[in-house]
């Protein structure tokens, strides 16, 4: 009974405890969570239930690297895309696919006349996830598969 008493008299703390068990499915979950334990709190959860699997939260940690300036990322916001865009990539999101499919191309070095060993594990890696992503419809995945069609053939 004192437990009950307890819990009626500290309503910031039951809500707290609600909060931080809430099922996130989506960006007014986030926002919630943000306002009511604040931005430090609701990042520590948002991040295990990323690791658990969450795909919103993979989502969040994701995308939240697109909307910062390049010279401005952190070596760990830029592992934390990597870490989280593949997570999502891995639970079916065809945009975080396209985007791992990029992050890929991107470590191409196309100096060279020709393709080291890394630089072709890293062309099969971009056509997998660009395949992925295509089998879903994404337009953007379509297209890239279809211009670089010439340089996948040959991995």
């Amino acid at each position: 009974m004192l437990d009950f008493f307890r819990k009626l008299l500290s309503p910031s703390k039951n809500n707290e405890l609600s909060l931080e068990n809430i099922n996130i499915k989506n960006t007014k979950d986030l926002e919630k969570l943000m306002r009511g334990l604040g931005p430090e709190r609701a990042s520590e959860i948002m991040r295990k239930r990323a690791l658990e699997g969450n795909l919103t939260c993979q989502l969040f940690f994701a995308n939240g690297a697109s909307f910062i300036p390049e010279a401005d990322l952190t070596d760990s916001m830029r592992r934390d895309f990597e870490v989280f865009t593949k997570m999502a990539a891995e639970n079916g999101d065809a945009g975080s696919q396209f985007n791992l499919a990029l992050s890929f191309v991107k470590k191409v070095d196309s100096s060279k006349s020709y393709f080291s060993g890394d630089n072709i594990e890293n062309l099969k890696q971009a056509k997998h996830w660009h395949k992925e992503a295509a089998s879903q419809g994404f337009k953007p995945s379509i297209k890239s598969l279809e211009s670089l069609k010439s340089v996948f053939d040959n991995v």
